[in-house]
């Protein structure tokens, strides 16, 4: 705990809370007092006594329909504080070919080692879990984490930022064989919005992970959080560990998005990460990728929302030039262009 809340630790996490939201009312205000602030923030996490906020709660639609709950300001200092300790405790466990939340480790790293996969083999078994975030059970997480965290006061902080927030009653109750009436009730989900979040729900796969990767001794695997993918050339095979996936999810009490979990020839495209990948060709912007990005840029326009549209339009730019979309690009910046 003394690493967690030393003032070099804090002052770095609440420089990383800040960054793209410094023209936020809110935010400057408690960053005109910080020294204060921080020095309130140490206090409690020393002293046993710091309580997480409430959460603000709001519902985007890109690029699916999803409830986001953000936390206050100083609680996503303590988050940032707390990620910057344990991120590389438990990244030191994780496979090579697990992404996401982690330096050098993000989109364009995981497309690559799709890119390569696909190139190397003719099918893929591709896994989606079902409802993940609001699916994450309370005890099968913190049962993980105890195992790597010894300080008594960083378990019980961290125990109090999961049970902080909790899945409501309209995500149907997920059961297992062997549960009774009180299953029901066990806590689960975490915020989407929490730093934290995306760290614990990459780490609650990890054992699932080493069991392919090690235990099944299956390398052409890639996973970016709760989207994952084998790679082989025997469809028996890849069926069987469809098998293994489902009994080490049912493990952590989680269970597969059945449309969306289906084996496919890589010569029929593979989807991952807003991309479509084949053998030997560059990987092209998925259709729904490209049909959000126009609609919601038509929505900036017809509000007048300029500036808001320039900053789309860089990042669109950023994002599409990762694969074969020269066309895409051309046909944006034409004046007039239909799509716009």
């Amino acid at each position: 705990m003394e690493r967690v809340a030393s003032w070099e630790n804090l002052f770095a996490a609440a420089a990383l809370a800040r960054r793209g939201k410094s023209r936020r009312p809110d935010v400057e205000r408690w960053w005109q007092d910080r020294e204060g602030e921080l020095r309130r923030i140490r206090e409690e996490l020393m002293g046993g006594t710091w309580q997480p906020g409430g959460y603000r709660v709001f519902t985007i639609r890109e690029p699916k329909v999803r409830e986001i709950a953000a936390a206050p300001f100083r609680d996503r200092v303590v988050h940032h504080a707390l990620c910057r300790w344990m991120g590389p405790v438990l990244e030191r466990r994780f496979i090579a070919r697990s992404f996401s939340c982690q330096v050098g480790k993000g989109t364009t790293a995981a497309r690559e080692a799709c890119r390569a996969l696909v190139n190397r083999h003719t099918h893929v078994l591709k896994c989606d879990v079902r409802k993940f975030y609001p699916s994450l059970d309370h005890g099968v997480l913190m049962e993980k984490l105890d195992r790597w965290i010894a300080c008594p006061g960083v378990r019980e902080l961290v125990r109090r930022i999961v049970g902080s927030f909790a899945t409501g009653s309209g995500i149907p109750v997920q059961w297992f064989p062997g549960d009774d009436l009180l299953a029901g009730t066990r806590p689960r989900g975490l915020p989407i919005g929490n730093l934290t979040s995306q760290l614990w729900g990459n780490f609650y796969l990890d054992d699932m992970d080493h069991a392919l990767v090690e235990g099944e001794r299956h390398g052409a695997y890639v996973r970016y959080t709760d989207d994952f993918l084998l790679f082989g050339d025997d469809r028996r095979e890849l069926w069987r560990l469809r098998g293994r996936v489902e009994e080490e999810l049912a493990r952590v009490r989680l269970k597969l998005a059945v449309p969306k979990s289906r084996l496919l020839a890589t010569r029929e495209g593979v989807p991952f990460c807003g991309f479509l990948f084949r053998p030997g060709l560059a990987p092209r912007v998925i259709g729904a990728t490209k049909r959000r990005f126009h609609g919601r840029l038509r929505g900036l326009i017809g509000q007048r929302r300029i500036r808001e549209a320039s900053s789309l339009v860089r990042a669109w730019f950023a994002f599409s030039m990762e694969g074969n979309s020269l066309g895409l690009r051309r046909g944006l910046g034409r004046p007039g262009a239909r799509r716009v």
